[in-house]
């Protein structure tokens, strides 16, 4: 739907990163305003408003069943294949392959599989990885491997699977072409926590790939998903790092083309600043499809927005079919992020469907 009324949440905090490549430099996310063609002003004060009137969710059930503990559950389809095809709980469109771990993705079903109870994956031995670091050579397969280090691809058709990426104050995967079509899957990557930059290095950066299955976590955001990315069955938490400045993000972009949220589970601990944030900063973000994810922290945890001066627009986008966890149930905070769930500001609004608390499936209003 497009409107030009905005929304009256309001963001967390009045700067955040803005990751430039892997870097970041502080970005002020500014206020809503009545109406767009103001300049955003830069308040610092977080505030709560009130949902817009006009955003309806369709439906509350939520994706699968949830008792007064709050823990999570899913019913997507356990099938395997990588490729195409239906299921019962597939993300919007014939573009993606169904979802292929059963519940919300943890420990047992991300990373590489090394014999965690409950994991049904073939256990791997890992073996030092001795190969270039940056990679030139289509259809490269690193596979079962051990990577210290940064990896640049600058090559199509790179698959990274069942392996551990290991670095320090650096981002792990490199990606700056939109047509690299990198796969990265079943593999876990960290920062060790030793992310020491003032804004946030995001391991895993920046266009051209997918992410099946992947445990990544430990830096001071974990994705950049500019371009061309899609990120799926994974998950994604704990971004952490040594300056105590930092705005941490679990998923951020800034300009985009095509970007798939599907089936993951996001979990930032901190205040600052999100589990998801689309804010078209460096150009428009459009084709957005966040489906079935389970979202956990941050200022907000959800984050749909233009550009502070309005000059570039995020539009065409589906939120549907997540669930956002809050304390005690599961959670880190009451509000589900500190401050809420979601927050907008933008002209155009994304279609905004069946998207509830964890706990109870209780509808969450845009």
């Amino acid at each position: 739907m497009t409107s030009r009324r905005l929304s009256t949440r309001i963001g967390a905090a009045a700067f955040i990163a803005l990751a430039i490549g892997t870097m970041s430099a502080c970005k002020d996310l500014g206020t809503p305003v009545a109406d767009p063609s103001h300049p955003v002003g830069t308040g610092h004060a977080p505030g709560h408003g009130q949902p817009s009137a006009s955003a309806t969710p369709s439906g509350t059930g939520a994706i699968g069943s949830a008792g007064p503990s709050g823990s999570p559950t899913a019913t997507p389809s356990t099938s395997k294949s990588s490729s195409g095809g239906g299921g019962t709980n597939n993300p919007p469109g014939n573009d993606h392959p169904p979802y292929t771990v059963a519940g919300f993705p943890d420990n047992t079903n991300t990373g590489y599989p090394h014999g965690v109870a409950g994991d049904t994956r073939a256990p791997v031995t890992l073996t030092a990885y001795t190969g270039p670091m940056t990679i030139t050579k289509a259809g490269t397969v690193i596979d079962s491997k051990i990577v210290n280090g940064a990896l640049t691809i600058n090559a199509h058709n790179v698959v990274i699977k069942n392996s551990l990426l290991k670095v320090v104050n650096a981002s792990a995967i490199n990606s700056a072409d939109d047509n690299n079509n990198l796969l990265v899957e079943d593999t876990e990557i960290t920062g060790q926590g030793k992310d020491s930059s003032t804004g946030g290095i995001a391991l895993i950066s920046r266009t051209g790939y997918t992410l099946l299955r992947v445990n990544a976590h430990d830096s001071g955001d974990i994705t950049r998903m500019d371009g061309h990315a899609a990120i799926q069955d994974s998950w994604l938490h704990d971004p952490s790092g040594t300056n105590g400045a930092q705005h941490n993000d679990v998923i951020q972009s800034t300009n985009a083309t095509y970007i798939r949220i599907l089936h993951n589970r996001l979990e930032n601990p901190h205040q600052q600043t999100s589990c998801i944030l689309l804010k078209a900063d460096l150009g428009p973000i459009s084709n957005v499809v966040v489906d079935s994810n389970l979202m956990a922290g941050g200022g907000y945890s959800f984050y749909w927005y233009d550009a502070n001066d309005y000059s570039k627009h995020i539009s065409n986008g589906t939120i549907s079919n997540n669930r956002f966890l809050r304390a005690p149930n599961g959670g880190f905070f009451a509000k589900g992020g500190m401050y809420g769930p979601e927050a907008f500001r933008a002209t155009t609004s994304p279609a905004w469907s069946n998207n509830a608390w964890q706990d109870t499936g209780q509808a969450i209003a845009m």
